[in-house]
């Protein structure tokens, strides 16, 4: 259980917060992430742009300002063309969409100094079919539907926010195409967002190359998310990915699902579902994705922290993913952390991974641990409340947790859960809400009785 925050910085460290974009997030950024390091360890970095470094005892959270137009306006109603307009805008300014039937459209190779704004004219709605950039640079979509796929290739310094975007069939509702010759994207804030629907509701593909060539620097913030057919998030070629304080529903598939990704923040989310797994941390190979380059889309560097998770059969699933973190997380039923052993080779039939390595565990509350025969139990496994099966490590916490479900599954008065918590240099500060967690932290996601954030998520 926290004391008061007074006046603590509440970035974890590591990965930066606010927007990838450098700062440009609508509101106060979120707490970044902390560096995922070896087992037990490695050291916080400095927070990011927009919140506070961790320790740094008193600096207050930095509201960055909104992404404002500053220049002309530019009106846009059908049969006009988004693409045209924006062909006469200048940094700055701002297109406004009138209501009519738009066509869906691709545009290619339009840079800008600084950020151009697509949005609403207030009181209309504005429905697109589809919308396709390549080779574009700093833009603002604000308040758009799309109705189709909204699709970047080779874009940067975009920022995606307070959108209604609806897949359809197999395709996704917002995808990033890295495999192309315009390359990868890189720099992009979605915030504020409704995206459902669609195949992979959200698709993050790059080459099968080093990570180098990855999709990169993207942040998923404050949005709820509905998962398609296949899974909320495949993200297969991406690197340095925030997907934080968002909330992920589904009914059959998976909420993220990592095939060839790296230093991926998985923080402060809540996920619902029926059934699966909520999070996949998986390799391919030539038994799955067998793509010349294969061998390099190994999972790894993912930090999972302060997410709440309930109805999935599984709240982790590791198919052969290296160096990850799992701490302070709420998983309420079904196995919590599932070991599943594979050996993914590439077409030369040499092993990329022989099974998960380098896992590390502590602070949870879950149902179930399950390790499969053949896999190395985890590097590091402590301070766990683990009420079924499976051990829980050193120093397990045994006991009722005491979750509300009406709250979110916070912890209520005498919790097991309560002051559990073990403190190294990988561990977070900060609890779901954003809130310090004090010198006697809580296991869990929720620190029982935290001072309001610093910083918040929301």
């Amino acid at each position: 259980m926290t004391a008061a925050a007074g006046g603590v910085g509440v970035a974890v460290g590591g990965a930066s917060a606010g927007a990838a974009t450098g700062g440009n997030a609508d509101t106060a950024g979120a707490a970044g992430s902390a560096t995922v390091g070896g087992s037990g360890g490695g050291s916080a970095g400095a927070g990011g742009s927009g919140g506070a470094a961790a320790g740094t005892g008193g600096t207050a959270c930095v509201a960055s300002m909104p992404l404002e137009a500053s220049g002309a306006t530019i009106d846009v109603t059908p049969p006009m063309k988004i693409a045209t307009a924006l062909g006469t805008a200048k940094a700055g300014d701002r297109l406004l969409l009138h209501a009519g039937t738009y066509t869906a459209e691709s545009i290619s190779k339009l840079s800008f100094a600084t950020h151009v704004f697509i949005e609403v004219a207030p009181g209309d709605k504005v429905t697109l079919p589809g919308l396709h950039f390549t080779s574009s640079d700093h833009i603002v979509l604000d308040g758009v539907r799309v109705e189709g796929l909204l699709e970047l290739e080779g874009s940067s310094n975009f920022v995606l926010r307070k959108l209604e975007l609806v897949g359809q069939g197999e395709d996704a509702a917002l995808q990033f195409q890295g495999q192309h010759a315009a390359g990868a994207n890189h720099d992009v804030a979605v915030e504020d967002s409704t995206i459902s629907g669609g195949g992979r509701t959200v698709f993050i593909l790059g080459n099968f190359a080093p990570s180098e060539q990855w999709n990169h620097d993207l942040s998923f913030r404050r949005s709820h998310f509905t998962c398609g057919s296949h899974t909320c998030f495949q993200i297969s070629g991406g690197r340095d990915i925030d997907i934080a304080g968002n909330q992920i529903d589904s009914d059959t598939t998976s909420g993220v699902l990592t095939a060839g990704a790296t230093r991926v923040s998985i923080v402060q989310n809540v996920f619902k579902a029926n059934d699966s797994a909520a999070m996949q941390i998986a390799t391919p190979g030539m038994e799955w994705d067998n793509y010349a380059g294969v061998e390099n889309m190994i999972s790894s560097k993912v930090l999972i922290a302060n997410n709440v998770v309930s109805g999935f059969k599984t709240g982790v699933q590791l198919d052969a993913a290296t160096d990850v973190a799992i701490v302070y997380n709420t998983f309420v039923d079904g196995a919590g952390v599932r070991f599943n052993h594979r050996i993914p080779h590439d077409q030369a039939q040499n092993v990329i991974l022989n099974g998960n390595d380098n896992i590390r565990i502590w602070n949870d509350i879950m149902q179930q641990l399950a390790v499969a025969q053949g896999e190395k139990p985890p590097a590091f496994l402590s301070n766990n409340l683990i009420s079924g099966s499976g051990s829980g490590g050193d120093n397990p916490v045994t006991g009722d947790p005491k979750l509300d479900m009406n709250k979110n599954y916070e912890l209520t008065d005498g919790s097991a859960a309560i002051d559990k918590a073990l403190i190294n240099a990988e561990t977070p500060l900060v609890d779901f809400a954003g809130s310090s967690r004090g010198d006697k932290p809580d296991l869990g996601a929720h620190e029982l009785g935290a001072a309001a954030p610093l910083c918040p998520n929301n």
